[in-house]
């Protein structure tokens, strides 16, 4: 998410001042690249979290991405590029989804997964009711046009699918690995 934040963000300083929806995306991701950083690497606390749960980090940085992976963040550089940065606040509104405190409490104590693994879904239930109502005032206060409000709306529906279909195979692939799970 980090990178594709950043990359937003470049592209938006190149086109600001004179297009004001990006100078405000801007400065919105100015303040919340930080709020996402979670260790000096991207993605370090999630590799961390991996980790406890006895996945190789080592193996994980090496690997590629599944293809729906690549196809979500590959069509978010897409529009940033070639249609308006704006675009990753589609992506963004993930974070209006995030994980249910109790329901994660739950999964722990049902399934006996260590903690320290779940670290940065326990932290991010607290932090993405905060981000999205953030995220959404920052929606609200751009001049945006109807080719923005499409473009947001487009990311986030193809965001959101994509995701849905990468959580579906996890599971199916989980339910193939242990036959208990069916």
């Amino acid at each position: 998410m980090v990178p594709l934040m950043e990359t937003a963000l470049e592209r938006a300083r190149e086109l600001a001042p004179a297009d004001r929806v990006a100078d405000g995306l801007a400065a919105y991701l100015e303040r919340h690249i930080p709020e996402e950083m979670h260790s000096e690497e991207p993605g370090g606390a999630h590799l961390d979290d991996l980790q406890a749960l006895g996945v190789d980090p080592v193996a994980v940085r090496a690997s590629l991405p599944v293809p729906k992976v690549a196809a979500l963040i590959g069509a978010q550089y897409y529009w940033i590029f070639h249609h308006h940065p704006v675009a990753v606040l589609g992506f963004l509104e993930l974070e209006a989804f995030h994980p249910h405190r109790p329901t994660l409490e739950r999964m722990i104590e049902r399934t006996g997964l260590p903690r320290e693994g779940l670290r940065q879904l326990l932290l991010h239930a607290s932090l993405d009711a905060v981000h999205a109502r953030d995220l959404h005032r920052v929606i609200d206060s751009l001049p945006l046009e109807p080719r923005h409000e499409q473009l947001i709306g487009l990311s986030a529906l193809q965001t959101i699918a994509l995701w849905a279909e990468v959580l579906h195979d996890v599971v199916d692939r989980g339910t193939q690995l242990d036959p208990a799970a069916r």
